[in-house]
């Protein structure tokens, strides 16, 4: 008899900064919806005031707007919302103040099971570093563990959209933003670390044809990817490298094979964020970059991804 828990996915997103954010939260809506997963808590490290309003409209479309939704706990890093506020508005969302994601972080995850959570980040740290520094009884939430105790206890592992491993010179978006929070998180973080790193994602592709084929177009994420494209991007070609989806794809399905590991390692921040791994000095719990399986090219990883997009009934009335 299995006992092992459902699993509990929790996502720390910069929605808005890039259209890959809103394609990894259908991922998690879709597996939700099959009952493959809890859905509890999205939280955001984009200080965009459109930013929660823009993740809440896409919990509605899905109708899974009881996902609690937390703002961004300190402003730092790039705040991009086009995309965010034309979903919002368009599902009538004002841009509002919102709960604070790190008081929501610790109540969610004091009341899951232990060692349930799957956390999924795909932004900035920030949100993940100050957690990491909360006492307990943070703020008098009644809470009897520190941010630390409360995650080794409660999460099983951390899947991050960050750095590198072809390049250690590189400085990945998500890192930079907020170097002390990346360096914080994978030094102190007291689980497993599995990173998905630029060079996984700018491989596989998010293809604006098949997008348009099995969206409805009254999808929001639909919506947001035609403005990303058209109004940020300006740009004809709408396909996108898949960097949080990917992070989120090992989340939802670890034992799948879909990736092998390099690792176990260290991974240490430089001064510029670059990303620096050391396999000579595995630090525990352990961190690993996800790499590719000669038997699993790129383009597997693009139709398994596709799958997770797809929305029932899409095909049929957009005449795709």
């Amino acid at each position: 008899m299995n006992n092992k828990p459902t699993p509990v996915i929790i996502f720390d997103t910069d929605m808005g900064n890039d259209i890959d954010d809103a394609l990894a939260q259908v991922m998690a809506l879709r597996a939700s919806a099959a009952g493959r997963i809890q859905f509890p808590l999205v939280t955001s490290s984009n200080a965009s005031p459109w930013a929660v309003p823009g993740i809440q409209a896409i919990l509605k479309y899905y109708k899974q707007d009881s996902v609690e939704v937390g703002g961004c706990a300190a402003t730092i890093g790039l705040a991009h919302g086009a995309f965010t506020q034309k979903i919002a508005e368009e599902m009538h969302l004002p841009a509002s103040e919102a709960r604070d994601a790190v008081k929501l972080l610790r109540k969610v995850l004091h009341e899951q099971k232990d060692g349930s959570v799957r956390v999924v980040v795909t932004g900035f740290s920030t949100n993940l570093a100050i957690l990491l520094d909360t006492e307990a009884n943070h703020e008098g939430d009644a809470i009897p563990l520190s941010g630390k105790d409360l995650i080794r206890q409660k999460v099983e592992f951390l899947s991050m959209m960050a750095g590198d491993s072809e390049r250690p010179e590189f400085t990945e978006f998500n890192v930079k933003e907020n170097i002390p929070a990346a360096r914080k998180v994978l030094a102190e973080w007291p689980t497993p670390v599995y990173i998905s790193g630029y060079e996984i994602g700018s491989r596989v592709f998010s293809r604006g044809d098949l997008l348009q084929k099995t969206l409805l177009p009254d999808n929001p994420v639909w919506v947001a990817y035609k403005t990303f494209f058209q109004d940020v991007l300006k740009d004809k070609k709408w396909d996108r490298p898949s960097w949080d989806q990917t992070a989120m794809l090992w989340a939802l399905e670890p034992d799948k094979g879909h990736f092998d590991l390099k690792g176990p390692g260290t991974i240490e921040v430089g001064e510029k964020g670059e990303t620096l791994f050391s396999e000579n000095r595995p630090s525990s719990p352990a961190r690993y970059f996800l790499r590719f399986k000669d038997s699993i090219p790129s383009e597997k990883i693009e139709e398994i991804l596709q799958s997770w997009y797809a929305e029932p009934g899409a095909e049929l009335k957009t005449g795709g």
